[in-house]
């Protein structure tokens, strides 16, 4: 059987509540169609892996079981709107040389199993809301500059790498923990 998976990082819960509030307070400058994402599933995705097979499933929790898997950290402080994927984040501009070297190990290990590969260079994000085709803010704005931000970054410092299912269910997609690899030593 066949899953749709991802790996990626997920917030601390006091940052799923922020991005809550940041959900909130750009609702209003969105189109009325856009859909928020649920605080369940927020994560900043390392690589999208697509469509994978049991066998393809184990192969890479093999090969990641043995990756060197440091510890990093990511600033997030600008909104964004993708409009081609129809998707408002909050993304970074900067990606540390430890994330930069483990997203392109885990796009050669995803060539090599045959799985999806990005035709989209890396770039850090947390998608806020899907569907979204327009925003009435700047293209790329800094949360410094939104009126009654509460916070103008986010640093996401993860513990662990995490392997998802993207899972359709009757009430939306769920993104359901698969497996988890410690980071650092």
């Amino acid at each position: 059987m066949l899953q749709r998976l991802f790996l990626g990082f997920a917030p601390t819960e006091i940052q799923r509540q922020q991005l809550g509030q940041l959900q909130h307070i750009l609702a209003s400058s969105l189109n009325p169609t856009a859909k928020g994402v649920t605080t369940a599933n927020f994560h900043l995705t390392l690589a999208f892996l697509g469509r994978v097979t049991e066998s393809q499933r184990q192969q890479l929790i093999n090969i990641l079981d043995v990756l060197d898997k440091p510890r990093l950290s990511v600033r997030l402080h600008q909104i964004a709107l993708w409009p081609k994927a129809q998707v408002c984040c909050l993304k970074g501009t900067e990606v540390g040389a430890e994330l930069a070297l483990l997203a392109e190990q885990t796009q050669a290990i995803v060539r090599d199993l045959g799985l999806h590969v990005s035709e989209h260079a890396f770039h850090p994000h947390i998608s806020l809301f899907r569907k979204a085709k327009n925003l009435s803010l700047a293209q790329e704005t800094c949360l410094s500059s939104l009126p009654n931000m509460p916070f103008h970054e986010l640093v996401l410092v993860p513990d662990a790498l995490h392997l998802y299912h993207s899972a359709s269910t009757q009430s939306g997609v769920e993104y359901r923990l698969l497996h988890t690899w410690p980071l650092g030593k």
